[in-house]
């Protein structure tokens, strides 16, 4: 009788065992699947987020020690530098480094509005200090797409489009303010600058929504999310003329492709003659990709741990639940060995019992694993880092491949550790000792 059929019978005649390993099986297979689906999906995550936000390196003026005499202005006296600026000649040399995938301006704060034909979000004190009452600030953009909040998740469009290089005039509010107002893509939304003692008329372009309104801390007009906005580049050099020249930036962030490579496009932009003996500073800037990937990697590593300890705690079980059922099977492996039959034969006779439930456990485990994994995942993300609720959990088949492959490893162990205290036995001492 071969090792497959005796497993069989055994398998059929032992039912309560069977059932008992089949469930043991199932929760092992159900953690197990839980956490190799987890720490995918993180991996996954981390490297879109890579690919999503990249590395960046930060071009801008150096004003120490290039600052001029102070002047005077409509507006006001300011100083003025006097250094090297950021000319379209050093951007588009930046732009054919091999690596850099664009760049933009983003002056968090670069103007500032009242509203003219529209009211903001109002505050607890009710401040006014423009004839149109409070003015709230404005990010200025060459493309909206790529500022920071965007990129990271903090605000999305949801009506219109983004503001790019090419707009004149366009600006970007929140969903909150449009509502406060009534506003909607395509309207004009009509400001009052301060500085400049001018109105100039926008086109609200997009409404994105992420703000979180008014706070008992809000003391501006601007301290409400809600409030703020972008505006394009080409507006802000319109309105203060008299400062910029168009060919000129003080900042630009440049966007790398991969974070892990943005030392060595950094070396190739320092490097480039259009840069060499300018007043201008050049910085690696990371920040975003480590502040969203740190705690998706701790979420990893934990992961990490988890499939550890789950195989070892698993592995014990196993092979302590085999090991009690083995011994009690002397008295028939004794038998087995006497008549002839060879220790390997007994011992793929035993893994073929266990691997036959486990291969019935793995199946049922899949949808209880699947699931347990997406809940499991959602909330480990959630915990792990703001924004990271949306972790993916999508088994394929590469998963199952390293499932199986823990699988039969964890099974092997536990049915050669159970099993060899007895198969070191002789037929003869087995018998002698059962009768």
């Amino acid at each position: 009788m071969g090792f497959i059929k005796r497993a069989g019978l055994y398998c059929f005649r032992q039912r309560l065992k069977t059932m008992i390993l089949f469930l043991v099986l199932t929760l092992i297979a159900v953690c197990m699947l839980t956490a190799i689906a987890i720490r995918d999906a993180a991996n996954e995550t981390t490297a879109d987020m890579r690919t999503a936000i990249g590395g960046k390196i930060i071009l801008e003026i150096d004003t120490e020690g290039h600052m001029g005499s102070a002047q005077e202005y409509e507006w006001g006296t300011a100083s003025v530098y006097n250094g090297d600026q950021i000319t379209q000649e050093i951007v588009d040399a930046i732009q054919k480094v091999d690596g850099v995938t664009g760049y933009n301006v983003e002056e968090a704060a670069g103007y500032y509005g009242a509203g003219v034909n529209f009211k903001y979000l109002p505050t607890p004190y009710g401040l006014s200090y423009t004839p149109y009452g409070e003015s709230s600030s404005y990010t200025v953009t060459l493309s909206s797409e790529k500022c920071k909040a965007f990129l990271s998740g903090k605000y999305n469009l949801v009506d219109g489009r983004h503001i790019t290089p090419d707009d004149e005039y366009a600006c970007l509010i929140s969903k909150e303010l449009a509502d406060y107002n009534q506003l909607a893509v395509g309207d004009k939304a009509q400001m009052y600058s301060l500085d400049s003692d001018s109105v100039a008329e926008f086109t609200i372009v997009g409404i994105f929504d992420g703000t979180k309104g008014a706070s008992k801390e809000a003391y501006t007009a601007s301290d409400i999310p809600g409030n703020l906005g972008y505006i394009d580049y080409a507006s802000l050099r319109d309105i203060f003329k008299d400062m910029f020249d168009e060919d000129f930036y003080q900042y630009l962030t440049i966007f790398v492709e991969d974070p892990a490579g943005v030392k060595n496009v950094y070396d190739k932009i320092s490097a480039l003659p259009e840069l060499q003996g300018k007043t201008l500073k050049l910085t690696i800037d990371t920040d975003e990709y480590d502040d969203v990937s740190s705690p998706l990697e701790s979420l990893r590593q934990l992961v990490r741990t988890a499939i550890v300890i789950v195989s070892v705690v698993s592995a014990l079980i196993l092979t302590l639940l085999l090991t009690i059922w083995i011994r009690g099977r002397k008295k028939e492996i004794g038998i087995l060995l006497s008549i002839g039959t060879g220790k390997e034969n007994v011992l793929l006779q035993m893994f073929t019992e266990t691997f036959a439930v486990a291969m019935l456990s793995f199946a049922a485990a899949i949808p209880f694993g699947n699931l347990t994994a997406k809940k499991a995942g959602a909330y480990l993300a959630s915990q792990a880092a703001e924004g990271a609720a949306s972790l993916h959990v999508q088994m394929d088949a590469v998963y199952f491949v390293h499932f199986y492959l823990i699988g039969i490893l964890l099974i092997t162990v536990s049915v050669v550790a159970s099993a060899w205290t007895v198969l070191c036995l002789k037929p003869k001492d087995i018998l002698t000792k059962m009768s």
